[in-house]
């Protein structure tokens, strides 16, 4: 019974993350709470120093309220305890009602308690089962007080102002636990949300730049952007068609899976980011959405490594593959493609020519076209080879990199 009572409590407590962001809401209401302390009782000292009617109790009670004030404000703006505003709050409530009871009507005494207790609920989001506990030690002191007669509670009247007073105490006790649940609940369903964007962000950045997602968060559209310095790199698995007929098509799946998988972070290494793959080929650009001055260098310095990491894979694989790669630079319009299913690709001469590098490079073999030749010549070995017909080109004198 006592372990259930623990347990079911225990839902009252929350993670140390919700509760600190709690305790930092408790003390900016908290401040503006010593706030309103200090300026009630700076205008109730004015109005009792100038003899106003309407302020019939004494100096020190209102000036209390100035104290109070300003001890507490200095406590919610320095590196004071996580707990400390809130407990100095309670403590001069506590002197504050006490002496209240002892000098007004019961009645309107208990009628300040409802309203501050009230107040609290509102502005504040105490833990519950603190609150009660805390609620119920002072109301013991208040209830020996009735009955030693320290307060303006009448002998008969005794039994009916600690009924009320055990009544409301109930009532509030209840609607802090049902307030409390409802706040940690809407942690917990902020946060679900939360972790559920992230991953819906995340698979968006597989499939879209962080500047595209923006706009088209932003703007609900995408504007086709032009790029003068890119390089494009495609990368085609040649020995498919056998494969597909020696392996089937599951498995044939699950191994470009694991090669492409690779081939990513080979892509992310050298600065370039994945376009897509259209089966067995696989295509990647450098110098988008970023500028990358090294953008030649990096596409062949991927294309490179691809081809020997191929080269290792089928030292060890029953599955023997075999790639052949082409780069080219120079400028590229890229986009979103589509309204529903959104691509981002790129368009234009450079890719249809590093397309066709891919297609006159031999297995195994990296080909780059006169414009990434002469951006990266000096930063890797290539063998230059006959002036080939390229379709839609013409005549291009074209270079294998030296692997």
């Amino acid at each position: 019974m006592f372990k259930k009572l623990v347990e079911r409590l225990k839902r009252y407590f929350p993670s140390k993350e919700i509760s600190d962001d709690i305790h930092r809401k408790n003390r900016e209401s908290l401040t503006r709470i010593y706030i309103f302390s200090f300026l009630f009782g700076v205008v109730f000292f004015i109005l009792k120093l100038t003899g106003c009617s309407i302020t019939h109790l004494n100096l020190s009670y209102y000036g209390s309220y100035i104290f109070f004030g300003t001890t507490g404000f200095i406590l919610c703006k320095t590196k004071s305890g996580k707990y400390t505003p809130t407990v100095f709050c309670l403590l001069c409530f506590s002197f504050i009602f006490l002496y209240y009871a002892r000098t007004v009507p019961f009645t309107k005494a208990l009628v300040y308690f409802i309203g501050f207790i009230v107040a609290v609920e509102i502005l504040m989001n105490l833990n519950p089962v603190v609150l009660s506990a805390g609620i119920i030690a002072f109301e013991t002191i208040v209830i020996f007080m009735i009955l030693l007669g320290k307060t303006s509670v009448k002998l008969n009247y005794r039994d009916n102002a600690i009924l009320n007073m055990a009544i409301l105490t109930a009532i509030i006790i209840y609607i802090s636990f049902w307030k409390r649940r409802g706040v940690i609940n809407k942690y917990e369903t902020e946060k679900a949300i939360e972790l559920e964007k992230q991953k819906s962000e995340e698979l968006l950045l597989n499939v879209l730049p962080q500047n595209i997602m923006e706009q088209l968060r932003s703007k609900g559209k995408v504007e086709p952007e032009a790029f003068e310095n890119t390089s494009v790199l495609f990368c085609q698995v040649v020995n498919y068609v056998e494969l597909s007929v020696q392996l089937g098509p599951e498995k044939l799946v699950n191994v470009l899976n694991d090669v492409f998988s690779i081939f990513d972070d080979i892509v992310e290494k050298n600065s370039c980011m994945r376009i897509k793959t259209m089966g067995e080929i696989y295509m990647a650009v450098c110098g988008l959405p970023e500028p990358d001055q090294h953008h030649a260098e990096h596409s062949v310095a991927c294309a490179k490594e691809f081809v020997e990491y191929i080269q290792k894979y089928n030292e060890t694989s029953e599955v023997q593959l075999q790639v052949r790669a082409g780069v080219s630079s120079g400028n590229v319009i890229a986009g979103i493609v589509g309204i529903k299913k959104y691509i981002y690709d790129i368009f234009g001469d450079t890719v249809n020519t590093a397309y066709r590098m891919k297609g006159l490079s031999s297995a195994m073999q990296v080909k780059v076209s006169p414009m990434t030749y002469e951006l990266v010549k000096d930063d890797f070995e290539f063998i230059k080879q006959n002036p080939i017909e390229v379709k839609g080109k013409g005549q291009m004198e074209t270079y294998n990199l030296d692997i």
